[in-house]
């Protein structure tokens, strides 16, 4: 275990507690005072360190050790990774990935790991792209007791939870979800200052205008992104209207695409290596630039918006074919999830590449549900759950990996426990295009942003682009609308991207690409296989792995 990053050890005579994280349903001092309660009883059982774990809320990772007992857990979501090596003669738990694997020697590649890194940059279950090194889930709890591992998973998002309410009941006990949840964030900021990526879209509008709404006074907001993006003007407009404080970080490809290639950037990866997913790479570069504005506060806390679109719904109609009802989980159609989770490379979504994911996706979620579900009521989501068990946890909320290197805080409160509880309780009609969310959101027009002030209002910039992409698109007019689209993410995408993302990756690759990437993330995710000794190509081919590229 390291003592970095908020990572804290506490210990109560032979009680060690290794923590990290942040709570809302008690101090962490009436924590630590419950741990050495339980665990100095000679009659506790795992079903009360279960009860125990239950009444934890928040986002946090914990670690325990006694004499008789090893723990480990992390919240529903795992915003905060923690990794396992299960040895003959117990089990080994770390922060830190690399220190388990460099301790224990372990060195055999998990090739069915790799596959699935390639395709969609993040792993299925708790695999990593080492045999034997794993990293827990979100909602799961390890527990090493009287030489016997059990793992056991006290959480699951469940959405077929969803209950009969009339769409102003839901829109209403929404209300009261976020002002409870913000009220929370504002505890626990005690005063300190809040700072908050400002897009054109809801999510972090959403966090603004909700603390404007509860008073919440010492907020920054800030933008970034290459001169003339959508987002920087409309987040402008939302400070300003708020009375917040507003800063815009300009991004070009030179400077953006140098900063990948630094010392800051290498270690940023090192230093949070999980053989499991690729790196974070959205707003590393910005804020490394937040840390040199004097603006800032040193002990500021970072807030965004993960993840306001999922959770609320604005994945289910992409993701799924309403028009099929399957009786069980072997009917379901898997092709819309996996277009939009599992293509990074087109040249990987084989008939075979997409059974092996089915099979182990259906192997995740047949693991977690003890519930009997009505597939042909609640098909929608099951995909619900299995993306928050799998993108979403294992990858967008690496996000806040950047914020700790750079030894600033985080909160997440679209991911509050109130928040799941509320979402996985609303019924599929209502998450549509997030109509529940965004009329909600309009009506109460907090901070008066949300009537006139455009939401995505994206367009094609900078301004000569709109003539070589429309004189592009003139000229592929013979060759049809598949290959435009493959035409104009070779050659402009690089140079439309708001964020400039695309210059973490060299123009030339993407302009000769010929296996259809899919974004930045396909370039991340081939540069992590090779990093670690796989080619730049795998696929899966009667049950055998085949690399190219060695």
């Amino acid at each position: 275990m390291r003592e970095k990053y908020r990572w804290k050890l506490h210990q109560s005579g032979d009680i060690k507690v290794w923590f990290c994280g942040y709570l809302y349903s008690s101090s962490i001092n009436s924590m630590f005072k419950k741990i050495s309660s339980i665990f100095h009883n000679a009659s506790t059982s795992k079903h009360d360190v279960f009860h125990w774990i239950n009444s934890i809320s928040g986002n946090f990772a914990i670690v325990i050790e006694t004499d008789i007992w090893i723990i480990a857990v992390v919240d529903k979501i795992c915003t905060i990774p923690i990794f396992i090596f299960e040895r003959e003669d117990g089990i080994a738990i770390s922060n830190h990935a690399p220190l388990l694997k460099n301790k224990y020697n372990i060195n055999n590649l998990n090739l069915s790991a790799g596959l699935e890194i390639s395709m969609s940059g993040y792993t299925v279950g708790n695999k990593t792209l080492y045999q034997g090194l794993e990293r827990l889930e979100g909602g799961e709890c390890v527990i090493y007791h009287n030489n016997i591992l059990l793992r056991e998973y006290y959480y699951t998002y469940s959405p077929w939870k969803a209950s009969v309410r009339s769409k102003s009941k839901l829109a209403k006990d929404f209300t009261d979800t976020c002002i409870s949840t913000l009220i929370n964030l504002k505890n626990s900021a005690n005063g300190r200052q809040i700072v908050i990526p400002l897009s054109a879209g809801n999510d972090s509008r959403l966090i603004a205008s909700g603390l404007k709404e509860l008073g919440v006074k010492n907020v920054v907001c800030f933008s970034y992104g290459r001169k003339g993006n959508f987002e920087t003007p409309i987040s402008k407009v939302i400070a300003e209207k708020l009375g917040y404080k507003w800063l815009y970080l300009t991004t070009s490809i030179k400077n953006k695409g140098s900063f990948f290639k630094s010392d800051v950037y290498k270690e940023y990866v090192l230093e949070f290596e999980s053989y499991g997913s690729i790196p974070s790479v959205q707003e590393v570069y910005e804020v490394s630039l937040l840390k040199q504005n004097p603006l800032i506060n040193d002990d500021a806390i970072i807030v965004n918006g993960n993840s306001g679109d999922f959770i609320s719904g604005g994945h289910v109609s992409t993701i799924l074919d309403v028009k099929y009802a399957p009786k069980n989980i072997d009917e379901v159609n898997w092709t819309v999830f996996l277009n939009k989770h599992y293509s990074l490379w087109q040249d990987l979504r084989t008939e075979v590449n997409d059974s092996y994911i089915v099979s182990e996706l259906k192997k995740v979620f047949l693991s977690r549900s003890t519930a009997l579900i009505d597939f042909e009521k609640y098909h929608y989501a099951i995909m619900e759950s299995i993306e928050c068990i799998g993108r979403q946890s294992r990858y967008v909320i690496g996000q806040q990996r950047i914020y700790e290197y750079f030894g600033y805080e985080w909160r997440l409160p679209l991911w509050s426990d109130e928040m799941l509880n509320f979402w996985e309780s609303v019924p599929y009609e209502y998450k549509v295009g997030q109509n529940l969310y965004i009329e909600t959101l309009r009506k109460n027009n907090w901070g008066s942003v949300w009537l006139d002030i455009k939401v995505n209002d994206k367009e094609i910039n900078p301004y000569f682009l709109r003539w070589t992409r429309a004189l592009l698109k003139f000229l592929s007019i013979p060759l049809g609308k598949k290959k435009w689209h493959r035409l104009e993410k070779n050659i402009l995408e690089y140079f439309m991207h708001p964020s400039n993302a695309p210059s973490a990756v060299p123009y030339l690759n993407m302009l000769f690409d010929s296996r259809g990437h899919r974004n930045t993330n396909s370039w991340l995710a081939d540069k992590m296989l090779k990093k670690h000794g796989l080619g730049s190509r795998i696929w899966r081919k009667n049950e055998k792995f085949f690399f190219n590229d060695l």
